[in-house]
């Protein structure tokens, strides 16, 4: 097939009548810039050739031109078998189709559409659009000429037909792929893709049924088992309902129930008699202990008036001694303490006095200070003025270790390109003859004697004023690397300018000088850092100096006016003066340590003094407090009737306690123990206990052997054994019927296997006929290189510089680019060879190609051009001008 006309009219941007000018065999290319409509054409004539006129669906209404309410028309006129044919199609409003020979119709509407299907060899799809065929390898739209050949299954069968027109039918061929789809199909009836059964399919229906018919016996079989059980358990039941009712049980536990309560009650009665007892005794007792304890107070008491009073007597007559004593502590502290101040007053005097001559010291050793003061401010100055040099030099110096790594690098990437150029230019060696001296000449330099030199640049030879020779080396031999050579020599000139100098030997010194003063402003930063200046200038230090020096001579001024003296004293007065004051302050000291002595002395007698007074004021207070409590109680006139009184009572009392206590004692004999009693109750209440057990436990047992009875007649109600053997038969059937669609599943799997090992190991010899085709387009890109193919024509890799192949994803994305359009030319070859031609149209492809490689790829085209119609649409008009053949335009339509 070759297209010889494109018409389109309500396409995208064409909304007139427009054409494409100018196809014809060989290369096409169609040179125009962005948004010109290129990609809307490759679209259109797609649509034409593969879609059905009358389809609805989003990529052909896309193609309609905005705001204008027309049918998208497209015309297309192709040769084919050495036939013309015209193709039109009007799409989305008034569809229509029209396919003519020559200038006859030929078919018109469906039958048009699967006609022209017909003729280029494709097949029918879903009834919306049809299976590009061999078409979707060789029409690359923009965007995907970097992408792997991807062969629809009607390609795959146009490629594999190819093959074997030329290995012969093989294991792995078109009849082999038959085969394989056929083991598929099958096995996709019975298996996923992973090789579990497949839901709604006959393995999958009889595995359900086998687990289903598995989980019925497992379930009768339990219940079966539950029944055996349930029948064990309601003879047991039964027994121990039998030995539970025994009336004779039942009456022998009564009996004893009523004997324990009998007993029970009787010590409870003697127990509630006891307890009568024992609080009458113990009103007794309360009352005999409280009369005694009256007798006893009232007795006590008696003896404590008779004490308090005499003690009351002996306080008063210690407190007259006491108030001699505190008149004399007074009077020696109040001597003490005009002493003590006395010597303060002196002491603030001599204070003052120390603080002026410290205030005069430190002026002394301000004014000290001031001529060491300049001597640093001095020597600050003139490492100031070092610093400012140097760092002059260094900004004049700009050859850096960086300027230089740099240098040495352009220098040796200099050398190696000049080495690589000298050992590929051709050589030019100069004999002189013996008249030859001083005539001959190459560039500027006069030859002396022989010379030979390779000519990596135009050199020119002149002898003497008879000729002029120039030697110009092949471009195409080494232009990348006199590119790369002028290029490094541009940067080695930038260096050398940039650095302020006129070679790269001065550049080299410049940076020793620069090493020099940079060792030189590191010691002078040290020196600043011994100096304790974190700055990086002294400056600011400079400045601090000489406020602090002008500082010291405002003081002194201020001092010595203040003074009225022309000059201070010396720092040897001072310090004897000083020495004088500490020597008083010493003695004052000492006095006065002897006078807070005596004070303290007294007032620990004054203390005392009031210690005791306090402890007999105290103690008197006591008394006289108590006496007036026990004389409220025990007059002195009642003292006899009330003692007598209390003695009564107690001897009355002790009679009545004799009487209870000896009532008490007899009825303990006869009344039962605490642990007796509680002996008795335990047994009433564990015989209590025992009979509702028995009933609880009879109730108990009647029911459950009700409900066992129920459940056994259930059980044995639905025919439980029968059931349980059918189903075994069931499952036994079922497994039967689900091995054999596994051996099917294994014999199909094994077949597929065998037939696509089969398939790896004729790999090579099926790829053979592709390799053949894509060598010489191959060679024009990448010499000597070839192409690993893996399952499906796909690229696995490629082998250049040694014996292992790179990985095809791991190249960069022009190199896959120019890879993945190669192998589609070459399928393009090998599918015209076998007479079925179809166009190539690349749509905007190698975008990534740099200038070298993408005139390589550019001969591959036209070697394709040869044989079949190449178009390409790019809008690199600049770049695509060395590509040659048929420059294509877009106009509008004179029909």
């Amino acid at each position: 097939m070759k297209i010889t006309s494109i018409v389109v009219d309500g396409v995208g941007k064409f909304g007139i009548r427009s054409e494409v000018t100018g196809l014809g065999s060989g290369v096409n290319i169609l040179a125009a810039g962005n948004e010109a409509g290129k990609s809307t054409l490759f679209r259109a004539v797609r649509a034409c050739l593969f879609e059905r006129h009358n389809t609805k669906n989003e990529s052909v209404r896309i193609l309609a031109t905005d705001g204008l309410s027309l049918p998208i028309t497209v015309k297309l006129g192709f040769e084919h078998a050495d036939q013309l044919y015209t193709i039109t199609k009007s799409f989305v409003k008034s569809p229509a189709a029209s396919l003519m020979r020559g200038s006859v119709e030929i078919a018109r509407g469906r039958e048009a559409d699967e006609m022209l299907w017909e003729l280029l060899g494709v097949a029918p799809g879903s009834g919306r659009s049809v299976d590009e065929s061999a078409f979707g390898i060789l029409w690359v739209g923009q965007g995907q000429s970097f992408k792997v050949p991807e062969p629809t299954e009607a390609a795959t069968t146009v490629l594999n037909s190819a093959i074997q027109a030329e290995v012969g039918s093989l294991v792995g061929g078109e009849r082999a792929r038959a085969v394989l789809a056929a083991l598929k199909e099958e096995l996709a009836q019975l298996v996923t893709d992973t090789g579990r059964p497949k839901a709604g399919r006959p393995l999958a229906e009889a595995t359900t049924r086998l687990e289903t018919l598995q989980r019925d016996l497992t379930d009768g079989e339990t219940r079966l088992s539950v029944l055996d059980g349930q029948l064990v358990e309601l003879g047991t039941k039964r027994s121990e309902r039998a030995r539970l009712g025994d009336p004779a049980l039942l009456k022998e536990m009564t009996t004893d129930l009523e004997a324990a309560q009998e007993s029970q009650k009787a010590g409870e009665g003697a127990a509630a008699l006891l307890a009568q007892f024992e609080s009458a005794e113990q009103r007794s007792k309360a009352i005999l202990e409280r009369v005694e304890h009256q007798l006893s107070d009232l007795v006590d008491r008696r003896a404590r008036i008779d004490s308090d009073r005499q003690r009351d007597k002996e306080s008063r007559a210690g407190l007259v001694p006491l108030e001699a004593q505190e008149q004399a502590a007074r009077d020696v502290i109040r001597g003490a303490r005009d002493q003590v101040a006395e010597l303060d007053a002196q002491a603030e005097r001599d204070e003052e006095l120390e603080r002026s001559l410290q205030q005069i010291a430190g002026v002394v050793a301000r004014a000290n200070a001031r001529e060491t003061l300049v001597r640093q401010r001095d020597g600050l100055v003139e490492l100031g003025e070092r610093l400012v040099k140097s760092a002059a030099a260094l900004a004049n110096n700009r050859v850096t270790a960086t300027v230089l790594t740099s240098l040495d690098d352009v220098e040796r990437e200099v050398a190696i390109l000049t080495a690589r150029l000298e050992a590929a230019a051709p050589e030019v060696a100069i004999e002189l003859g013996a008249a030859g001296a001083g005539k001959i000449s190459i560039g500027d330099a006069l030859l002396a004697g022989n010379a030979v030199h390779a000519a990596i640049d135009p050199l020119t030879i002149r002898v003497a004023d008879v000729a002029t020779i120039t030697v110009t080396p092949p471009k195409a031999a080494s232009a990348v690397d006199q590119k790369k050579r002028q290029d490094a020599q541009r940067r080695l000139s930038k260096l050398i300018e940039d650095a302020g100098v006129a070679s790269a030997s001065d550049l080299r010194a410049a940076r020793a000088r620069r090493e020099a003063l940079e060792a030189e402003a590191l010691a002078l930063r040290a020196e600043l850092k011994m100096l304790g200046i974190s700055e990086a200038s002294p400056a600011l230090a400079i400045e601090g100096l000489k406020t602090e020096i002008q500082a010291i001579d405002a003081m002194l001024a201020e001092v010595l006016a203040q003074m009225k003296v022309d000059s201070l004293p010396s720092a040897e007065d001072i310090a004897g003066r000083q020495d004088g004051l500490r020597l008083n302050r010493e003695e004052a000291r000492r006095q006065r340590q002897a006078l807070d002595g005596a004070i303290d002395a007294q007032n620990t007698i004054l203390s005392n003094v009031a210690d005791a007074r306090g402890r007999l004021g105290g103690t008197l207070t006591e008394i006289q407090n108590r006496l007036e409590a026990d004389l409220a109680i025990l007059p002195d006139s009642d003292r006899l009737s009330l003692v007598a009184a209390a003695d009564k009572a107690v001897k009355d009392t002790q009679g009545d306690y004799r009487i209870k206590a000896a009532a008490l004692e007899d009825q303990r004999q006869k009344a039962p123990s605490v642990e007796e009693l509680e002996r008795r109750q335990n047994r009433v209440t564990r015989l209590l206990n025992a009979l509702d057990n028995q009933k609880t436990r009879l109730g108990t047992l009647d029911r459950e052997i009700a409900n066992l009875e129920g459940q056994i007649q259930n059980a044995g109600g639905d025919g439980l054994g029968e059931k349980v053997e059918e189903l075994r038969q069931a499952r036994d059937l079922t497994e039967r019927e689900v091995e054999k669609y596994k051996g099917r599943v294994e014999t199909l799997l094994l077949l597929k296997s065998t037939i696509e090992a089969c398939y790896t190991e004729q790999r090579d010899r099926l790829h053979a006929p592709l390799r053949r085709h894509l060598k010489p387009f191959l060679n024009d890109v990448f010499p000597a290189a070839e192409i690993e193919l893996g399952d499906g024509f796909s690229i696995a890799g490629i082998r250049r510089n040694g014996p292992n192949a790179e990985n095809f994803e791991r190249l960069s994305a022009g190199t896959q680019e120019q890879i993945a359009v190669l192998v589609r030319l070459a399928m393009g070859a090998m599918i015209c060879d076998r007479g079925q031609p179809v166009p190539i149209i690349l749509d905007d492809a190698l975008v990534f190609s740099d200038d070298d490689r993408i005139e390589q790829m550019f001969d591959a085209l036209n070697r394709a051009g040869l044989k079949q119609q190449v178009i390409v649409l790019t809008c690199r008009t600049r770049a695509f001008a060395l590509l040659g053949g048929r420059q294509l335009s877009i106009a509008p339509s004179p029909g």
